[in-house]
């Protein structure tokens, strides 16, 4: 079994006339089918007003309601695995806002988990500890997006060294939270500097960086391979790409993250990593937790 831990629908486009072809529900069943993919996990987009909305399915513009989305992931339950998501400044951008109603009604219709969250503040804003914390509460994993402290933007902020993400999963060990962005992929090499660490670094590793060490010292922390980010992470080094991979298998989730239904911006992580499998820089155990065994127990066997 394949499943795909990072999955999107909408219309991503800047405008009707960028020529991209929108990813529909049809035709991401019609891309899972393309690549072998099994299942999806379906991470929605919202385009909601963040400061001062209700903790509720405030949004302005339906391509990207969540409450929708997650509705319309009921129609595929062999093929997707829905998520709700939240922005942690939703419901008057207070430290102490319940989210409590929002977050059942998202496990009332089979959503598993969080996100993408993609609010531009802190990792350690009080604002998204509270929100992390009342996931992990109700159960709910969190899949995170991830930048540097830049003023625009979007993605969890976060200094060289990722120690915002650290006090983050330090006060919310309840909460299983998935690496993801470039944010987090940007840490594979211990050189990291500000102007680096939104962007795509090349070449080889000089030295392990924080995303070693928080995925050793964290239980609740895990990553989705997903987007350029990712690939680039495990094969900008191979051979550390491939002892990261080997080393952190049971912690690894195969995602693409894939927003639009043409050709253009597919990355090849499922070739990549049939390679490896194919060369035995993986065995056949290691593959198969990254490609649907983690998330089959993330997700408690759905």
């Amino acid at each position: 079994m394949i499943i795909d831990f990072h999955a999107h629908t909408g219309d991503m486009r800047g405008s009707p006339s960028e020529p991209r072809l929108p990813m529909t529900w049809e035709r991401l069943i019609v891309f899972l089918d393309a690549h072998g993919i099994d299942r999806a996990v379906h991470l929605p987009v919202y385009n909601a007003s963040p400061e001062g909305a209700p903790p509720a399915f405030a949004v302005t513009d339906a391509r990207m309601s969540v409450h929708d989305q997650v509705i319309d992931a009921l129609r595929y339950p062999d093929r997707i695995i829905p998520f709700g998501n939240v922005d942690p400044r939703w419901g008057g951008n207070h430290p102490d806002t319940d989210f409590g109603p929002v977050l059942d009604w998202f496990l009332d219709h089979g959503c598993t988990g969080v996100g993408e969250v993609t609010a531009h503040v802190p990792f350690d804003d009080p604002r998204v500890i509270n929100l992390f914390r009342q996931c992990g509460d109700h159960g709910l994993l969190v899949t995170i997006e991830s930048t540097g402290m830049i003023e625009t933007g979007y993605g969890l902020m976060d200094d060289p060294g990722m120690p915002r993400l650290e006090r983050l999963l330090r006060a919310c060990p309840q909460t299983t939270i998935i690496g993801h962005g470039p944010g987090f992929w940007s840490e594979m090499s211990s050189d990291i500097t500000p102007e680096l660490k939104w962007s795509y670094p090349k070449g080889p590793l000089a030295g392990e960086g924080a995303t070693w060490r928080l995925m050793r010292e964290c239980p609740n922390l895990y990553a989705d391979l997903s987007a350029m980010s990712g690939y680039n992470a495990i094969t900008r080094d191979p051979p550390a790409g491939v002892r990261f991979l080997n080393e952190f298998q049971h912690k690894l989730l195969f995602g693409t993250d894939t927003c639009f239904a043409d050709a253009q911006g597919y990355v090849g992580h499922r070739e990549y990593l049939d390679g490896l499998l194919a060369q035995g820089a993986l065995s056949p155990a290691a593959y198969d937790a990254i490609m649907a065994g983690n998330a089959l127990r993330l997700l408690n066997g759905r």
